[in-house]
């Protein structure tokens, strides 16, 4: 066994630890219970859910009380693209090669093009880009994906939603890599665009983290956390801007809360997906007095508040 996969499999066991920890919590003290410890142990913050005030308190409340059936489904990264569609956007959907598929071994690694990105349906940070198929360790490959589809995202982070989705595997055609692309990630309460994060600068050690309002203000919304580093402001403004906007707005209509993902890849828009809880739902790093001003603009509708 290499370093590598010691070290990958040292992480696993820890998770599922971890998560261990986390379902004997839920089973005590209920899932806000569980929550607010998983909040307190790994992110050093408490969370008011039976008064929730900030964005990070609200959209916990919403992820454990209030999504609707069509928020699950629309964190599955390939059932969300039939809600895009339907919603008349299709043309925004990165194509596919094949379908899911809910074993690594069907993956037909001869049917995909020289380039390509491999991601799982059901979680975060799964990921696989190939930028050469010639040179592909399709051990390594087969390995992570099998490790993918063996974790049930969102049991050590009490983020039920997630838990519902079946695990499977698809493939997208490669628009371009994660150090050059730019996200714009369009966060949008009650069913509209109400700020803008931009990553970008992406490397192994840190990605740069820009915020903006809707008509490309920078704000001082950004702090420092782990890989996370504030920017200057400098990102400039996307040409089609007004049309991302529009975009985030049409697919934010059925939620309270939901962040808008999107590329712009040389004019051209694509969705990346739609997220429910950036961050686990805390933002920790976004500062504390703009989550505080971004809450009270949230209405949660969906349930009311015991």
């Amino acid at each position: 066994m290499t370093a590598m996969n010691r070290k990958t499999r040292g992480k696993d066991w820890a998770k599922t630890a971890y998560a261990a920890v986390l379902r004997a919590a839920e089973a005590a003290f209920g899932q806000d219970g569980a929550k607010k410890l998983d909040v307190l142990l790994r992110f050093r913050k408490k969370l008011n859910l039976k008064n929730p005030q900030t964005l990070a308190e609200k959209v916990v409340y919403l992820s454990l009380h209030g999504l609707p059936e069509l928020a699950v489904s629309c964190t599955d990264k390939w059932e969300v693209r039939t809600y895009v569609a339907q919603k008349g956007l299709e043309e925004i959907l990165i194509p596919v090669c094949g379908e899911a598929v809910s074993r690594a071994e069907d993956v037909d690694f001869e049917a995909l093009p020289d380039r390509f990105v491999l991601k799982a349906t059901h979680g975060c940070s799964m990921n696989y880009v190939c930028t050469d198929k010639a040179g592909l360790n399709r051990t390594d490959c087969l390995e992570r994906m099998k490790r993918w589809l063996n974790t049930t995202y969102g049991t050590f982070s009490v983020e039920p939603h997630y838990r519902q989705l079946p695990h499977r595997i698809y493939c997208e055609e490669y628009i371009g890599g994660a150090d050059g692309i730019v996200d714009y990630k369009i966060h949008c309460l009650n069913g509209k665009p109400s700020f803008i994060l931009v990553c970008s600068g992406r490397a192994d050690s840190a990605v740069t983290m820009d915020i903006f309002d809707l008509d490309w203000n920078p704000l001082d919304a950004v702090q420092a956390y782990k890989r996370h580093v504030p920017g200057t402001g400098a990102v400039p403004r996307p040409e089609n801007l007004e049309r991302m906007l529009q975009i985030a707005q049409t697919l934010s209509r059925d939620f309270d809360f939901v962040r808008v993902d999107l590329y712009n890849v040389d004019g051209r828009v694509y969705f990346g997906e739609l997220t429910f809880t950036p961050a686990n739902g805390v933002f920790p790093s976004y500062k504390p007095d703009f989550l505080a001003r971004e809450g009270q603009k949230l209405s949660i509708t969906g349930r009311v508040i015991p």
